[in-house]
């Protein structure tokens, strides 16, 4: 994501914001940040108050946002990021409307320590020493259902097609075609986009970046398709297995390594593997996730990298210059700062202590035995939420790319998930239990 600005000194930045504000006949911009969750929060103000914002002056109650803050520490600063700035693709030409990336600060301009894209900065700059120059191109799952009038949503699809299927009737071609053109008219660079496994399923890569921007630009697309998709009479979602019997959507995410030795390749697969239980708190943060999670449709379940195998957790393509290392169990409805900061914060570990991850592995990893999961030493994901918070626990490399303050913030708030579902009685249940007993 290159926007006009994201070379400029801050105060030239700030002047260039304005100017285009002006030039492009903004009327509201929309102050964007993500809360620990992941789920995008938002104040709009009117463009006469934009000076004001970038000069962080705009506050908002920190109180009102889960994990955000304590009771005393309601007034939270919003510091917009002059380089995030652009117009969406709502906008007319007599009316702007356009929005703002934001880091949360305190008070006295400090930052927030329980800021999701300050602590993904952090990470970035912790590892620079391990990792002088890489970047990360993301690969973004999604399905666009029906819309319906219900209270959860819908999950038809008149959709009957799979991988790099093309239908000139069909909505969701025309519906991801119009996201791709919108993210594009806001500076995020597309590599490709095309139709996934399952009917209804969509798949949009981001071209290879820096960090921070492959998390802004996610983030984006989660608004801009929900958005777009609308105006299709279709619903995009980004939940990780809406249903049971066709593909999950996973977030894949590749690491190039510029200018890597083969040991730093190695030692970047050895710091996934030795830290995969944890990572998949992070990155598969909702129950549902466990749902994908499963031996199925080339998700990953066992501690193995492979060079060609598709259900492998890690894998790196042969070939590729730079290097490439692609995690494949996260899921597009992760917190994209926290999963992309613990990950950095894996890799690095790697590095540093020259963790090695065994040998590569060839087939399908479905094909594993008990025996032969015990002789590679190889070990299965968590299968649950639940399970994977107590990874976490265990992980104090993974806790502190989170940060005290958000390590706790979003375990409390998974635990709470997790006993909410454990408690909840599904339909399932009626259908095995209700008559029978």
């Amino acid at each position: 994501m290159h926007s006009p600005v994201s070379d400029l000194k801050p105060s030239a930045a700030k002047r260039e914001v304005l100017r285009l504000a002006k030039e492009r006949k903004v009327r509201f911009v929309r102050l964007a940040f993500a809360d620990v969750l992941g789920v995008g929060k938002n104040v709009s103000i009117p463009v006469g108050e934009l000076e004001a914002a970038l000069d962080g002056k705009v506050t908002f109650d920190g109180g009102s946002i889960d994990g955000f803050v304590r009771g005393e520490e309601l007034d939270m600063v919003l510091r917009p990021d002059p380089a995030t700035f652009a117009l969406y693709p709502w906008s007319t030409a007599e009316a702007g409307e356009a929005r703002l990336l934001c880091d949360i600060a305190m008070p006295d301009g400090s930052p927030f320590e329980g800021c999701p894209r300050t602590t993904l900065k952090r990470a970035i700059e912790e590892a620079r020493s391990s990792l002088p120059a890489f970047n990360v191109g993301l690969e973004v799952e999604f399905y666009l259902f029906e819309a319906h009038r219900t209270p959860y949503g819908s999950t038809q699809t008149a959709d009957v097609g799979s991988y790099f299927d093309f239908s000139a009737n069909d909505r969701g071609e025309d519906a991801r075609s119009a996201i791709v053109s919108a993210l594009a008219a806001m500076s995020i660079s597309v590599a490709s986009a095309h139709h996934e496994h399952g009917p209804g399923q969509h798949e949009i890569d981001f071209a290879h970046g820096n960090v921070l921007e492959a998390a802004d630009a996610l983030l984006t697309l989660r608004t801009i398709a929900k958005h777009l998709a609308a105006g299709f009479q279709l619903e995009a979602t980004f939940m990780p297995k809406p249903l049971e019997d066709r593909a999950g959507s996973g977030l894949h995410v590749n690491f190039a390594l510029q200018e890597a030795q083969q040991d730093t390749l190695l030692y970047a697969i050895g710091g996934l593997i030795a830290h995969a239980s944890a990572l998949t708190a992070v990155c598969n943060a909702t129950v549902n996730s466990y749902k994908r999670l499963v031996a199925a449709w080339d998700a990953p379940v066992y501690t193995v990298w492979s060079e060609r195998s598709a259900n492998a957790l890690v894998r790196v393509p042969p070939h590729e210059h730079p290097p490439q290392v692609e995690m494949r169990s996260p899921d597009p409805a992760c917190n994209p700062y926290l999963a992309l900061a613990v990950l950095t914060g894996a890799i690095a570990d790697g590095v540093e202590r020259q963790l090695l991850p065994g040998d590569p592995f060839t087939g399908s990893t479905y094909d594993l035995t008990e025996r032969e999961l015990r002789e590679r030493g190889v070990r299965t994901l968590p299968n649950s939420l639940r399970q994977a918070i107590a990874e976490l626990d265990g992980d104090p490399v993974v806790r502190a790319g989170l940060g005290d303050h958000i390590y706790h913030a979003f375990r409390d708030a998974k635990l709470a998930e997790y006993e909410r579902y454990r408690r909840a009685v599904h339909p399932w249940e009626h259908q095995a239990y209700l008559r029978l007993y």
